[in-house]
């Protein structure tokens, strides 16, 4: 669809994307990430899970520790060549700033800001990882921490985010009809996504979903 006049979502410059005829096209993306620094989750995980994420913290400084060690020029040059866009992953102002210079009326957004050391991941894994996670309560744990910091930062402008919430059904069924239907009506959450099927998990075709595609 194209639209003679400027994307009226956005507060700076419109799309320079033109179609044949000099209508300018509504750039929405498809695929963009979101998401804390891994520590500054802390304030929307449950209590509960706070000596469980002070390991899984300190298991991520490792990893991160090891990372700079094998690319620390490659690493570094990226994070300070990115600095500003990576603060728009959870910085609303920056996010919009950063749209409007690409010329982006909206984005769909999910987990997993930072694809270089994943320092800026869900706590525990519980993104695109989630799969791979062997306790069922750190999966859900880590996924409404950043359902939380989700629905927050949607609502800070929901008609240009289109937040896609962690749900880790795979784990237990009626906790994933639970967070859906508590998520259900918030400002900005326009879908959910679910792990990769890992381990002995039911696979998705089984009848036992149903109640968590009809709350969907």
């Amino acid at each position: 669809m194209t639209d003679p006049t400027p994307n009226a979502w956005t507060t700076g410059a419109p799309s320079d994307v033109l179609d044949a005829a000099g209508g300018r096209y509504t750039v929405i993306s498809a695929d963009s990430h979101c998401g804390l620094p891994a520590p500054e989750y802390r304030d929307y995980l449950d209590a509960a899970f706070h000596a469980d994420f002070d390991e899984y913290l300190a298991q991520q400084q490792a990893q991160r520790d090891e990372a700079l060690t094998l690319n620390y020029d490659y690493i570094m040059g990226w994070e300070t060549e990115n600095e500003e866009g990576l603060r728009g992953s959870y910085d609303a102002a920056q996010r919009d700033k950063e749209l409007d210079a690409d010329g982006v009326a909206a984005e769909v957004m999910f987990a997993d800001a930072d694809a270089i050391t994943g320092f800026a991941s869900p706590p525990f894994g519980a993104g695109l990882g989630a799969g791979m996670i062997e306790r069922p309560d750190l999966a859900f744990a880590g996924a409404r921490a950043h359902n939380r910091f989700l629905v927050d930062f949607c609502a800070t402008n929901p008609e240009r985010r289109g937040g896609v919430a962690l749900v880790p059904v795979a784990f237990d069924i009626d906790q994933g009809v639970a967070e859906v239907e508590r998520l259900a009506g918030e400002p900005g959450i326009r879908g959910v996504m679910i792990p990769t099927m890992w381990r002995d998990k039911l696979p998705y075709n089984d009848a036992a979903y149903d109640p968590f595609w009809a709350a969907c």
